[in-house]
């Protein structure tokens, strides 16, 4: 007896088949929103790098520096991005499981880390100090208790906002000298058009010397037909075997 004839005789048989497709859609809905949090990613940056592309093939070293630097604050963007778009799915999308919920939601974390900018990370150290400051304040921790990991997080705190105005410094020093390069190309362009010109004006004779030169082609040509005509020889009907 063959089990396509009893199929329906079978409900273990069919239970098995439900459950299958259920996992292989949880499987394909968690694929979807990825997909969706990529496209989202693309999308976020693809925006900003299409707007600076096009301009690259002009740009100065220092123009070239600082459109680098706002690909990178491009780029931490779209994964910003990338990650609230799996954490609205995983808000809304009832068909999630916890387990699904788990995977999605490590996704966003790591998005949200690699799109974390030194304002974010700055921002993250001062509040894991409130947070320990809070507990002596509630009564959870002493101080003495919070003493060292404060340190470490102040210590982290100076160091980042050492590197922060590190980067705003250069930052602005490219700015400076993108300035200073556009306008010494700028110069170039300009020294190089007027070039052209000059070279177009002396090629190109002004009025007077235009008629001048007309009035001598037409005297010269008229000239030559004269003469053309002067030399030309008539011919007779007379058989030159009469001679």
């Amino acid at each position: 007896m063959r089990i396509g004839e009893n199929a329906g005789k079978l409900p273990f048989l069919q239970t098995e088949n439900t459950a299958a497709g259920k996992s292989e859609q949880k499987k394909s809905t968690v694929t979807d929103i990825l997909s969706r949090a990529v496209e989202v990613y693309i999308s976020a940056k693809g925006k900003s790098l299409n707007e600076s592309t096009d301009m690259e093939e002009d740009l100065t070293p220092a123009e070239l520096a600082l459109a680098a630097n706002e690909k990178e604050i491009a780029d931490k963007k779209a994964k910003k991005a990338q990650a609230a778009e799996i954490e609205k799915r995983i808000q809304t999308d009832t068909d999630l499981t916890d387990e699904d919920k788990a995977k999605l939601q490590k996704q966003a974390d790591e998005l949200k880390r690699a799109g974390m900018t030194d304002e974010d990370k700055l921002s993250e150290l001062h509040d894991k100090v409130d947070a320990l400051e809070k507990l002596v304040k509630d009564g959870f921790a002493i101080a003495q208790e919070i003493e060292e990991p404060v340190k470490l997080y102040e210590r982290q705190i100076n160091q980042l906002k050492s590197t922060m105005a590190a980067k705003d410094e250069h930052i602005q020093k490219l700015r400076g000298q993108a300035l200073q390069e556009r306008a010494d190309r700028d110069a170039e362009i300009t020294k190089a058009q007027e070039k052209e010109r000059a070279a177009l004006a002396a090629a190109q004779p002004d009025d007077l010397t235009a008629l001048a030169a007309l009035r001598e082609y037409q005297k010269t040509a008229a000239a030559k037909k004269h003469a053309d005509r002067s030399t030309v020889v008539v011919p007779t009907n007379k058989n030159t075997s009469d001679t």
